[in-house]
């Protein structure tokens, strides 16, 4: 007979991703998600759950799955439609964590009556809200609209945030704007590479010598065919390369709602022979091996500061980055001492900084290898049993009290001196 878990050391999520009904019934998330729910299953030490709510909108990431009972590693059930369920369930938890969000307003207002610690994960700041709704919304009356609800949405991020237990930062945006809110904050770079995967010495000093070689730049980008993420400025891009002279080829992986719209202005520009959309890859048996084998530089046109775990993922293969200086590259680019930036929206500029480093190989050389660097101290593994004992040491486990007066008040390092930092600009 299976004993029941034991819900009194449960750890439980309520995660910004909703889950879809699938065409056999089950609840569709993201491989990506459900992984990292995995690797948090993995060194904490009781059940893990997510409590997902149910979505009719598409998933436009590109690794959906379909997921019934007992094929996922942790727990997934539907989250409690009603203030009393949800209270139930959460009641004899040691610890919830959950997306920052005025939709959680409720969640840790019952966790803070029921005394179950509540820990947040931040991902966007204002300023990128803002950005991204500049970026999808043309209509003035109704950006202004959304403006407001969002500028609201702002104060009650830092008023749940006073109150909450703890926050866990995904990259340098969120953490520069709200580490003075709550003492017990940390800062992770988000991205699903294990260390076994980032790429072998052997394999970047053979990619080092094929960059110094002078054949055409291999460039790529892979991500979501979105607004947000600055799609449209790629053929912008291409287009003045192929003015400049340099000689290059630009695959595009992914999918979303502007492709037709992306193959009509590579179609128009006369760039069918060097820019080719490619579809979605599975992320390890072909993006990451494409991005090793095939990828010299990364061009990243994103035009705003979502925290995207595209940086270090495509660090750790070996490939640096060239992009537009949204908040959260700029951080990316503090952070590993490697990339190129230019001002948002300026694909000329853009495309001039990739045709100066076409033309100083040694460079790209030079700034693969620190991405690697970089990415070796930031992998899969390492980042989740960090965040791991950030929760273990906020929660009402007996075990969290040791690891207090172990860590002394200091989770990570380089939070601590990023604060430093941000403190004296």
């Amino acid at each position: 007979m299976n004993s029941l878990p034991d819900r009194s050391r449960e750890l439980i999520m309520l995660p910004a991703v909703s889950a879809q009904r699938g065409p056999r019934g089950g609840l569709v998330l993201t491989e990506k998600y459900m992984g990292g729910v995995a690797e948090y299953a993995r060194t904490w030490p009781g059940p893990v759950t997510t409590l997902a709510r149910l979505s009719s909108d598409p998933i436009t990431d590109m690794d959906p799955v379909e997921y019934f009972p007992g094929d996922a590693e942790t727990g997934l059930e539907l989250r409690p439609d009603t203030t009393e369920g949800l209270a139930r369930r959460l009641a004899s938890a040691a610890a919830v964590l959950a997306y920052l969000s005025r939709e959680e307003a409720e969640a840790a207002d019952l966790c803070r009556k029921l005394g179950v610690p509540i820990i947040f994960v931040s991902e966007y700041t204002l300023r990128t809200d803002l950005q991204i709704l500049g970026s999808e919304v043309s209509n003035p009356v109704i950006r202004l609209r959304r403006a407001v609800w969002l500028w609201r949405n702002e104060r009650i991020r830092r008023r749940l945030l006073r109150d909450a237990t703890g926050l866990q930062c995904s990259g340098t945006p969120t953490f520069e704007a709200y580490a003075g809110l709550n003492r017990n904050t940390m800062l992770f770079f988000d991205n699903r590479v294990r260390r076994d995967e980032v790429i072998s010495s052997d394999a970047l000093k053979r990619k080092l010598d094929g960059i110094q070689q002078g054949q055409p730049l291999r460039l790529v980008f892979g991500g979501r065919l979105l607004p947000m993420k600055g799609v449209l400025e790629l053929p912008k891009v291409a287009a003045t390369l192929s003015r400049l002279g340099v000689p290059f080829q630009l695959d595009i992986f992914g999918t979303g709602p502007l492709k037709d719209t992306l193959a009509a202005m590579i179609r128009d520009q006369g760039l069918s022979d060097r820019v080719f959309l490619r579809g979605a890859l599975d992320f390890r048996s072909g993006w990451i091996p494409y991005l090793m084998e095939n990828a010299d530089l990364f061009v990243c046109c994103h035009v705003q500061g979502d925290p995207s775990s595209t940086y270090p993922e495509v660090m750790s293969c070996g490939v640096p980055i060239a992009g537009y200086a949204n908040e959260a590259f700029q951080g990316i680019v503090r952070e590993s001492g490697t990339g190129w930036i230019v001002p948002l929206f300026d694909a000329e500029g853009l495309a001039a900084e990739i045709a100066r480093l076409a033309a100083n190989r040694a460079e790209i050389a030079s700034h693969a290898a620190r991405a690697r660097d970089f990415a070796l101290s930031n992998v899969f593994e390492e980042t989740f049993r960090n965040r791991v004992r950030h929760l273990i040491r906020s929660s009402r486990l007996p075990e969290a009290a040791a690891l207090r007066a172990e860590d002394s008040g200091a989770f990570d390092d380089r939070s601590t001196e990023l604060a430093k930092v941000t403190s004296r600009e």
